[in-house]
């Protein structure tokens, strides 16, 4: 019996299932000067695919730090999906997303997030709008929340392109899902779709785990799990046949029943 290998962090992923003070508020990933040095790499794969593929791209990306919102800019999405496992970070989520399309530039927006001036819903969401006000002062406690860099450098790209994220956020239609990736009902969400650009930023520190597509003709998958050291694997060579993708570190994929594999 062939032992399945464990994730680096196996030992603590429970800590993000539903825990209010367990929400990123900024990012870490990609390089650690805060340079985006990693998006010449995306950057160039984005504009060397065949032009067809980035007419119609379904991206995915884990809430976590929301370092997903620079890729809006690059990729331009026809379609959205955020999820986590985290409640607390889906509803997160929702309060940035809220306040993008409710500002006028980068600077309304970031002085909204320090104002704390906007409505909420409930509870949770004033935890929130609180956190996001004390790590704007530079005075978040880690017993409320994770802060890294500040938001200009955690989403630099996105609030570069301010405007334009704004439009993507505005007009994309966009789907929230709080539930893991492993989970059987993301696995059932994504196995018929052909058309994924995914962002898995660290997942699988936390969970090694297989996903399965019928035909991924057009499916990209992004991991960062060392800041210098993002991987992007493009599953577009292996369109035509059903493929497992082993969500591990680093991410690889063969045929189902065959062990062709990239």
């Amino acid at each position: 019996m062939i032992k399945k290998k464990l994730a680096p962090r196996a030992f603590n992923r429970e800590i993000y299932h539903d825990v209010p003070e367990n929400v990123f508020y900024g990012t870490d990933d990609g390089d650690q000067d805060g340079s985006f040095g990693e998006f010449r790499e995306f950057e160039y794969h984005y504009h060397n695919v065949e032009p067809g593929r980035r007419d119609n791209i379904h991206m995915i990306s884990v809430v976590g730090g929301l370092y997903g919102l620079n890729l809006l800019p690059l990729w331009r999405p026809k379609k959205l999906t955020f999820f986590d496992i985290n409640p607390a970070a889906v509803s997160y989520f929702h309060i940035i997303r809220n306040n993008w399309l409710n500002s006028d530039n980068q600077e309304h927006f970031l002085q909204k997030l320090t104002d704390a001036d906007y409505p909420v819903e409930n509870e949770q969401q004033a935890f929130i709008r609180e956190n996001i006000r004390l790590k704007q002062m530079g005075a978040l406690p880690r017993t409320r929340g994770s802060s890294k860099r500040s938001y200009q450098q955690s989403w630099k790209i996105a609030l570069d392109n301010f405007q334009l994220t704004k439009d993507i956020l505005t007009h994309t239609p966009t789907e929230i899902r709080t539930e893991p990736m492993e989970s059987d009902s993301f696995s059932r969400y994504i196995r018929k779709q052909d058309n994924l650009w995914i962002y898995a930023s660290n997942i699988s520190q936390f969970h090694f785990f297989d996903l399965e597509f019928d035909n991924p003709a057009n499916v990209v998958i992004l991991q960062i799990i060392h800041p210098e050291l993002p991987q992007l694997l493009d599953l577009a060579p292996m369109a035509g046949k059903a493929v497992k993708l082993h969500v591990e570190i680093p991410l690889s994929a063969e045929y189902i029943n065959e062990t062709e594999q990239v």
